[in-house]
């Protein structure tokens, strides 16, 4: 049988992941870092590991645009699993990431927050029903109030950001947000998808939402999730338009740099 040890302590990342450093948007001496990953789950991961590695001092808020809720709490066999994770260990925050996170990739969000390393969640989905819009209250291991709020569209989450007191974030996008119908909306496998204005006019680094953003994003997340965008072409086409709308360079590559430090 295989040891599941670490021969590189400098290697824990989960397989099919990868991660950029990069100054950050607002500028300055600072940096910060943009991850990608297939499964979104993974994002679990970059989010202890950066709050462990920088040291951050105020758990950051999450801003999260998925055209999935991805909002499961852990059942009490998880959060048992949550509290015995060591969170200085990079390998094992890693391998519980592939093994212990639900697959469906739905829990990675409210684990986060169990164990206080995402506080409140700012949720931007399509999957919702009209009484899902209400903000809702969890409590983690420590009795810490964590809450969560969802909303339609950019506009209705900007307009309610812009009035909070948030100084840092983590900023994370599904790329399935930009599916209209997909595999879970219907049972044809029938794929639609926004128009690229529509994105556009969403994430526009110029824009008042995206400037507010820069200025508190703390990690950058990209979940390809090609099963839930149709197909990897799919994935690699939306990926494509953010990587224009962001950045002057390519993604993963060292001439990689944001676009409006650039311009």
């Amino acid at each position: 049988m295989i040891k599941a040890e670490l021969r590189n302590e400098y290697c824990s990342s989960p397989p099919n992941t990868g991660y950029q450093i990069l100054r950050h948007p607002s500028g300055g001496d600072r940096s910060i870092e943009l991850a990608l990953f297939n499964e979104h789950r993974f994002a679990f991961y970059y989010w202890l590991k950066w709050n462990y590695h920088n040291k951050i001092k105020n758990v950051p808020d999450l801003v999260t645009f998925d055209w999935h809720q991805d909002l499961a709490y852990p059942c009490e066999e998880e959060q048992k699993e949550l509290r015995d994770l060591d969170l200085e260990k990079m390998f094992e925050v890693s391998l519980f990431s592939w093994s212990r996170l639900n697959p469906l990739n739905d829990n990675h969000i409210l684990s986060a927050a169990y164990i206080n390393q995402i506080n409140d969640i700012w949720v931007v989905c399509k999957q919702s029903h009209f009484s899902d819009w209400n903000n809702e209250d969890i409590i983690d291991f420590q009795g810490k109030k964590h809450t969560i709020r969802k909303f339609p569209d950019q506009q209705s989450l900007f307009n309610v950001l812009k009035k909070s007191n948030i100084k840092n974030l983590y900023f994370d996008i599904d790329l399935d947000y930009f599916t209209i119908e997909n595999s879970t909306s219907n049972d044809k496998h029938r794929f639609t998808y926004m128009k690229n204005k529509d994105i556009e006019n969403i994430f526009s680094i110029e824009n008042d939402f995206m400037k507010w953003i820069c200025k508190r994003m703390d990690g950058f997340t990209i979940a390809l999730e090609p099963e839930h965008t149709g197909g990897i072409p799919k994935s690699l086409k939306y990926l494509t338009l953010l990587n224009k709308l962001f950045f002057n360079g390519d993604i993963l590559h060292n001439d990689c740099k944001w676009k409006h430090l650039t311009n």
